[in-house]
């Protein structure tokens, strides 16, 4: 057995096994090309030997931990070239890992603690990143024209003592300076579907609180990359209403431009907190945490318009471009992409391709359908009932002019969607619960065909509620590589990660939110409280959820949903506590969110409805923190005896592979259900029918059907029922009662 010193690099491709189930052959075939004509290239240019590949991973040995590294950053950046010319779901990223150690050699291949150490090293690297060991940082720091970032000593797995670790930086900024973190960053994983204009962070802690009031410059300070934020353009038509149009080209131009790859673009929420506000380019960059500025304005007379433009370095208040604009009303596509486009090379950055605004996620060629949608995307964000009914007005009229205008179809969807939850919803749109569901249906199937940002949350949305989180985390990444600028689109995927199992994961993408868009509102509060829950982390939960502070006035939409489920959840945790007399005042402080969203009592089956998790265990852990509270698990007036409720196998062996037929208790209407053994269920009650699937979760039978939804329910013996009035057992639900025999 020999032993010697060497440089060790491993990389391994992001997200290889969901790329295997989307395009397995597809995905074998783009591997090994980059292998043979990227790898082993650059392998021999800097004198190393390819020892194995591991499935999706690399294992290469070199003499020199110099050459390593030089061959890690050649291949990284070649291929971020190759990537940016393949659309997202084709691209390859990998993360690679170097270290100088000492290996074990057996015939042809490498073992030993030096191969483990460059493995660790591969998993703490970002996406498309490197990351190195102490010891091959000793040797590096200041013979390559690269910079690194400290992160300090990390424990990793199998290895005794903690490893120093460090990450290469490609900025000609910080070229041979080490940066310093001054708090130990948590890594966060960009999905590698939005590589290339996914955000490329560091930010956040182990032991970070999203509570504690923090200078987003500092979260910042690591990330390299230049910086921008969007300034609302000033509306400077005679027509003071023509607003609207000011605020989409702002909107459009910050999606646009976080589009570029190594361009950070701050989010359109955060930079609209400064509209109608005189700020000094200073106080901009230190309380968003970006270096450039572009602010503008647009003047509209008839057919012809104006946009001026600036973009100003807040270290120096100069100006690295400035540029006038003129042009017809009907050429404004064109001069936004022209405005990317210099704003690009100003900054030293290489577009994907030259394109525009309207040809990409959702957009539209159509001058009308494009005034329409900018028209009900003021009126939608203003957050009032009466401006949603005008606002669906315009994106109709969109929708009309151009009925492949995936934008104006997913709008309309997200509104009926949220406007089907609640009666009083539906009313300010002068419909029915079923009637509001049914447009949001269809509209949702006209976004699909040509999908952009908000149809893929939306279609996050509705996997989460339906226990598909895995697919939930694919569609939420498309958000991010279509619009990374949108905080939005991180805050979902981070419930994904949560209701998935992977609570972890998802406070990560909350870091990724907080960088867009700093300011913390009610629903980021509720994600960050509902990953500490599920990490068993229950004071830090509590904290979290009495930040949503549901008593103080609600200024969104989105409050009363954060409301609402964060004092369900706190009342769990409360429980977990055993802080009895705080669950109980939360219990009693919940009441009014009950009765808005037309619920009698807050129950356990109810919360196995607003809770869809993947592993049952996670939802466990809510319901134990309920009953510890006093939380019931059944509506009121149901206590069977515990030997009339069937646990989880009797469910199972009732109806798995079997028919039940019988009757809603309260409607009378006929009750049919199939149910073959691998959970495929047929049901029919009265005229509604359809079919989905059905599982045990702990003692609970669990059905979603694609027209409505989840539930979820327990079975108990009827004593006095009988096979010939099909009456033997009961199906309590939160809101249904049925009972039933076993025909077949």
């Amino acid at each position: 057995m020999e032993r010697r010193l060497a440089a060790v690099l491993i990389a391994d491709v992001v997200g290889y096994s969901r790329m295997s189930e989307v395009d397995e052959e597809g995905t074998r075939v783009r591997f090994h090309a980059d292998l043979h004509e990227l790898f082993e290239r650059k392998i021999a240019m800097h004198h190393g030997r390819l020892v194995k590949t591991m499935g999706d991973g690399v294992l290469v040995e070199f003499h020199s931990v110099v050459d390593a590294v030089h061959c890690a950053v050649e291949l990284q950046q070649e291929k971020a070239e190759r990537n940016a010319a393949l659309p997202p779901e084709q691209r390859m990223v990998f993360r690679i890992g170097v270290n100088l150690g000492d290996i074990i050699v057996e015939g042809e291949d490498i073992h030993g603690d030096g191969v483990n150490i460059a493995d660790r090293m591969q998993v703490l690297a970002e996406p498309g990143g490197i990351a190195i060991s102490g010891t091959t940082y000793d040797q590096v720091r200041s013979k390559l024209a690269v910079g690194y970032l400290a992160l300090g000593e990390r424990r990793v797995k199998n290895i005794a003592e903690p490893i120093r670790v460090y990450r290469v930086v490609l900025d000609p900024a910080v070229e041979r300076r080490t940066i310093g973190a001054a708090r130990t960053p948590r890594a966060w994983a960009v999905p590698a579907a939005a590589m290339g204009i996914a955000v490329f962070l560091l930010a956040g802690l182990a032991w970070w609180q999203p509570w504690q009031a923090e200078d987003n410059a500092s979260v910042a300070a690591v990330d390299t990359r230049p910086s921008l934020v969007v300034l609302p353009f000033d509306n400077l038509s005679d027509d003071k209403e023509q607003g609207y149009l000011a605020d989409g080209i702002t909107e459009d131009l910050t999606t646009e431009l976080a589009r570029i790859p190594g361009l950070f673009v701050i989010s359109r929420n955060a930079a609209f907190t400064f509209k109608n506000r005189a700020s000094l380019p200073s106080e901009v960059s230190t309380q968003l945490g970006v270096r450039y500025l572009l602010e503008g304005s647009v003047r509209r007379a008839g057919a012809e318009m104006r946009i001026n433009a600036k973009l100003i370095d807040s270290t120096t208040n100069g100006n690295v471009w400035a540029e006038r604009l003129d042009g017809a009303w009907s050429d404004v596509f064109e001069l936004q992409d022209k405005m990317v486009g210099e704003i690009a090379t100003a900054l030293k950055l290489r577009l994907v391709t030259s394109h525009q605004v309207a040809s990409i996620a959702g957009g539209t060629n159509n001058l009308a359908a494009y005034e329409a949608y900018l028209r009900g995307r003021e009126l939608e964000l203003r957050e009032r009932p009466e401006d949603w009914v005008e606002a669906v007005k315009y994106y109709e009229r969109a929708l009309a002019l151009d009925r492949a205008f995936g934008n104006a179809a997913a709008a309309l969807a997200w509104m009926y969607r949220e406007a089907h939850w609640t009666e009083a919803r539906s009313k300010v749109l002068g419909l029915t619960q079923d009637e509001a569901r049914s447009k949001a249906d269809a509209y949702f199937t006209q976004a699909a065909k040509n999908p952009s940002p908000a149809y893929y949350r939306l279609l996050t949305a509705k996997l989460n509620q339906m226990q598909r989180s895995d697919e939930a985390i694919a569609a939420a990444e498309r958000a991010i590589a279509l619009d990374s600028s949108d905080p939005s689109n991180y805050e979902w995927l981070s419930m994904a990660m949560i209701f998935n199992g992977r609570a972890e994961d998802g406070l990560g993408y909350l870091d990724a939110a907080t960088r867009v868009d700093p300011d913390w509102s009610r629903w980021r509060y509720l994600l960050a409280g509902l990953a500490y829950f599920s990490m068993d982390r229950f004071e830090e939960a509590v904290v979290a959820f009495e930040k949503i502070a549901p008593e103080s006035k609600e200024t969104s939409y989105w409050d009363f949903w954060s409301n609402y489920q964060g004092l369900m959840l706190l009342i769990s945790a409360y429980g977990q506590l055993d802080r009895h007399a705080d669950a109980a005042a939360a219990r009693e402080r919940l009441k009014p969110y009950l009765a808005q969203a037309q619920e009698p009592e807050y129950t356990g089956l109810m919360a196995a409805v607003e809770f869809p998790f993947k592993n049952y265990v996670d939802l466990e852990r809510v319901l134990v923190g309920m009953r510890k509270a006093g939380v019931p698990d059944l509506p009121e007036g149901f206590s069977p005896k515990p030997e009339d409720r069937l646990d989880g196998g009797a469910i199972r062996a009732l109806l798995f592979g079997h028919e039940i037929q019988g009757r809603n208790i309260e409607t009378g209407e006929a009750y049919r259900r199939v149910t073959a053994p691998d959970g495929t269920t047929v049901i029919t009650v009265g005229e509604w029918s359809d079919q989905g699937s059905s599982k045990i979760e702990g003692d609970m039978l669990c059905s979603i059907y694609p027209t409505r939804w989840r539930f979820c329910g327990v079975i108990v013996r009827n004593r006095d029922g009988t096979f010939a009035q099909k009456n033997e057992y009961r199906l309590i639900l939160q809101w249904d009662r049925f009972e039933f025999s076993m025909v077949k």
